[in-house]
């Protein structure tokens, strides 16, 4: 399967990649976006990113806010707030300026606050 790249423009947009969904590829935005599916690829995004508790994330994430309640396997670089949630799992390195996990989240890897 072959790699692609898509990019969406800032606005009142918002990004929702459902469960059933899987990309291969990397994602870049300015909107908000949230996943529920599953993406193989890199994440760029300069508003805020919401893995829900069905979403899988195979690669790395940039972006300036986070909520994560799924799974991410890769390098995570969030600049403002990344909030780990109890249905969390991420086997990952974290580079954050703030961090918020709750007890039950399950992490695996180091974390630096930037």
């Amino acid at each position: 399967m072959a790699k692609n790249t898509t990019t969406t423009n800032s606005g009142s947009n918002h990004n929702m990649i459902a469960n059933g969904t899987k990309i291969v590829g990397n994602i870049t935005t300015d909107a908000d976006v949230r996943f529920d599916g599953e993406i193989d690829g890199d994440i760029t995004c300069q508003n805020k990113v919401i893995i829900g508790t069905t979403g899988v994330l195979t690669g790395n994430l940039t972006c300036i806010n986070a909520d994560i309640m799924g799974h991410i396997k890769g390098k995570i670089v969030v600049s403002e707030l990344l909030s780990v949630k109890n249905t969390a799992t991420i086997e990952s390195d974290i580079h954050t300026k703030i961090i918020s996990i709750e007890p039950g989240a399950t992490f695996s890897g180091t974390c630096s606050m930037i």
